[in-house]
């Protein structure tokens, strides 16, 4: 997929009323735009495009969305062919797939997280936690509750990462 931000930046290049314009007819109508429904058959304006919001809805049948599932819909391409296509009518480059990350990697980094799931977890059975844990049983959660979903408790310390780097962790692959 792609990532939020890039998408961000893409409907932020985009306006509307210029996409939606290349398929009907619209009429300026104070800050929005008025034209027939593409989406279905209709003799009376009620499609409406507001650039401002870069959004569109129609109140005969209800279509609505952003550029990119203005797209979708009128095209019937998938959500990745819309913005790919919006991408290069805007002249924005696609973003670059990262590397795909290896499998021992991945097992080491899912390691490290799970230790310190646990480390969390240990730390909320621990005398300085307990107001923490008092607080978590007013609002009616049970120990078993605790367990079942793996609340922990995060000291103002640096705990973690001095117990991970004790277990021979080196600080790069922790920051990663």
């Amino acid at each position: 997929m792609f990532p939020a931000d890039f998408l961000e930046v893409l409907r932020s290049k985009i306006i509307l009323s210029d996409i939606v314009s290349l398929q009907i007819s619209l009429q300026k109508r104070g800050r929005e735009y008025l034209g027939l429904c593409p989406f279905h058959k209709e003799k009376t304006p009620s499609f409406t495009v507001n650039d401002e919001k870069g959004l569109f809805y129609c109140f005969g049948c209800g279509a609505h969305g952003d550029a990119i599932g203005f797209i979708m819909q009128s095209q019937n391409l998938s959500f990745s062919d819309a913005v790919t296509d919006l991408a290069l009518k805007v002249g924005l480059p696609l973003p670059q797939e990262a590397p795909a990350m290896d499998s021992h990697k991945h097992q080491l980094l899912y390691k490290i997280l799970e230790e310190a799931a646990n480390w969390f977890q240990v730390q909320l059975m621990k005398p300085t936690a307990l107001k923490a844990l008092e607080y978590l049983q007013q609002r009616g959660l049970t120990l078993e509750t605790i367990q079942a979903f793996r609340l922990g408790y995060a000291p103002a310390n640096n705990g973690l990462q001095r117990a991970l780097l004790a277990r021979g962790y080196n600080e790069s692959t922790l920051i990663e």
